[in-house]
């Protein structure tokens, strides 16, 4: 049965939560959606281009998104819920049908390792035995999980089991000391709006010291068709409510309406109504409650909290304060990768919780650094730099709780002079298209080099045959990048200086290719084989690291941003 909604549709921005986000940027949330998230009049996505498929990258690009954007940018009913995130630095995917739980298998480009905060929002489906192994590792190696239930008998799909069950049996094996009530045991159906009867604990992340303010008596959470919480401090002194039903007693170990808890360095957030998480916003006949816009209610504050606190912000709650910085970045190496940039890379730190990005300081004199960029990866691209001139580079890294790091070694590059030749190198392969279409394959050439060149006739390879011929006059300026897609119907709109192969494809095996640029002479300019390892992916592209680098190593793209493949971009989103 679907729960009772209330009429309350307020298509108003969330009041109050744009606050500097400087802590969290880069640090990634992923949101799964491969559990029938969409099943029946569920939509606990955030958004899907196809009925019931909620693809990994929302649409339009997160990069977008300004403190005026409103919530109807992304399409799925946990779009404001994404948004407001993203408003506040973090970034958010999907894990789509047909992914892959994992955590440590370096294959999966949305292994568990590279996100922060894991959030699973109503499953429909039960999680296998691995999936399972996966999450919790996830959560004890310093995770965090935020479970989003919903009242007993939600069972979207039909297939027997709901919700509360799916997320209980998540818990098998583990001594999180949380339950959700189900089946004939009691307070697993109830509705309370204004739900606010807030913990004496004024350490609470949640409701009294959170990352985004207190939540208020009188509002607190408008719950619609609920279950409740029982936490168990035997199996886990660590397990704490914060929020109960208004028939309940605070502190009591019964009715809870919002906990949490630890293990190992990880943590986790628990509710059990997915109403106050959902908008009005939704398609393909899909039913929503707009808990997250509802004015009388603190939803969407206690929500925010609850990420910032799994994210690694300090409080109570379960797990201490994270006052240890991550340790300094080492290996820095600069190197010059033409006459206005300087490709960087290093070894990444380590934490107590989890690395959340890296800080780019440079200087002309070795003595005064400034910050010029922050990037989540190991290597980042210097642009915008003048000719003949020698630049120095520290990095250092920073936690979630916005912990920096001591400074890594110093690094210097000089850019050569602005008449340097031109060189021309292969730095972006799509092999595996998304959504098997084949005319989405390209090959991205950039000219690192400090002079233009003319490229007319010059032929891009497979292992077999030329598949396409650049037309007479085309010029590739110094710094600049020209892509060939397999047909010109894919490229994508805004993409500059792409084209369609001559040939009408480009034949690039998901299991490995040579592929080549040779000039009108027939000498080969520059070429890469490539196994599967770096075509295995949908979507994901194979890109230089550092990217335009005449010297870096391939690697998959997802490695060096959020993004799947940037064509015509640099790996960071910014124009070449």
């Amino acid at each position: 049965m679907r729960k009772l909604f209330r009429s309350l549709c307020f298509a108003l921005p969330v009041i109050g939560l744009m606050e500097p986000s400087s802590a969290w940027a880069q640090t990634k949330v992923l949101f799964e959606a491969m559990h029938a998230q969409t099943a029946g009049n569920a939509d606990w996505v955030l958004d899907e281009d196809s009925c019931g498929t909620a693809q990994r990258f929302p649409t339009p690009a997160q990069s977008g998104i300004t403190a005026s954007t409103p919530e109807t940018y992304w399409g799925g009913a946990f779009s404001s819920f994404g948004v407001d995130l993203v408003k506040k630095g973090f970034s958010v995917e999907s894990l789509p049908t047909g992914s892959r739980i994992t955590y440590g298998d370096a294959s999966n480009a949305q292994d568990l390792t590279n996100y922060k905060v894991l959030i699973l929002p109503e499953p429909n489906i039960r999680y296998t035995t691995a999936e399972r192994s996966a999450i919790q590792a996830f959560v004890r190696n310093g995770g965090g999980l935020f479970l989003i239930s919903d009242h007993w008998n939600s069972d979207r799909n039909n297939d027997g089991w709901d919700s509360p069950e799916i997320l209980n049996e998540l818990m098998t094996g583990v001594s999180w000391g949380l339950h959700f009530q189900e089946n004939t045991e009691p307070d697993n159906w109830f509705n309370d709006n204004p739900n606010s009867k807030f913990t004496t604990d004024t350490s609470s992340p949640i409701v009294h010291a959170g990352a985004y303010g207190k939540a208020t008596v009188g509002k607190g959470l408008g719950l619609f068709g609920s279950t409740s919480i029982t936490i168990n401090p035997t199996a886990n002194p660590n397990a704490k409510g914060h929020v109960w039903m208004t028939t309940g007693t605070v502190g009591a170990n019964t009715r809870v309406t919002f906990a949490t808890s630890t293990d190992g360095t990880g943590r986790i957030a628990a509710i059990g109504d997915s109403s106050p998480a959902e908008d009005a916003t939704n398609g393909c006949g899909h039913t929503t409650h707009n808990g997250w816009n509802e004015t009388l209610y603190d939803n969407a504050l206690i929500h925010l909290n609850a990420v910032a606190w799994l994210a690694g912000a300090g409080g109570g709650g379960g797990g201490s304060s994270d006052t240890t910085p991550p340790t300094a970045p080492s290996g820095l190496s600069a190197s010059a990768a033409s006459s206005s940039q300087v490709s960087l890379s290093w070894t990444a730190s380590t934490d107590n919780v989890g690395v959340a990005s890296y800080n780019i300081y440079r200087s002309t004199d070795n003595a005064s650094f400034s910050a010029v960029a922050s990037t989540s990866g190991t290597s980042h691209a210097d642009s915008g730099l003048t000719a003949s001139t020698t630049y120095y580079y520290r990095v250092t890294a920073d936690d979630a709780a916005g912990n920096e790091s001591a400074n890594s070694n110093t690094s210097s590059a000089t850019t050569p002079a602005a008449s340097s030749p031109a060189k021309v190198i292969l730095n972006e392969i799509l092999a595996n298209e998304s959504g098997s279409v084949t005319a989405g394959e390209f090959i991205e050439l950039v000219n690192v080099g400090g002079t233009s060149i003319d490229i007319s006739g010059w032929k891009v390879w497979d292992s077999s045959a030329a598949r396409h011929t650049f037309a007479t006059g085309t010029v590739l300026g110094a710094g600049k990048a020209i892509v060939v897609f397999a047909a010109a119907s894919s490229i994508p709109s805004g993409t500059t200086n792409a084209v369609g192969a001559s040939s009408g494809q480009l034949n690039l095996s998901n299991s490995g290719e040579a592929v080549s640029v040779r000039n009108a002479a027939g000498t080969t300019i520059d070429s890469y084989t490539y196994s599967s390892t770096l075509s295995g992916t949908d979507g994901v592209s194979m890109n230089r690291s550092p990217d335009a680098s005449a010297t870096g190593s391939f690697v998959l793209h997802t490695s060096l941003s959020t993004a799947g493949s940037s064509p015509g971009k640099r790996a960071n989103g910014t124009a070449f």
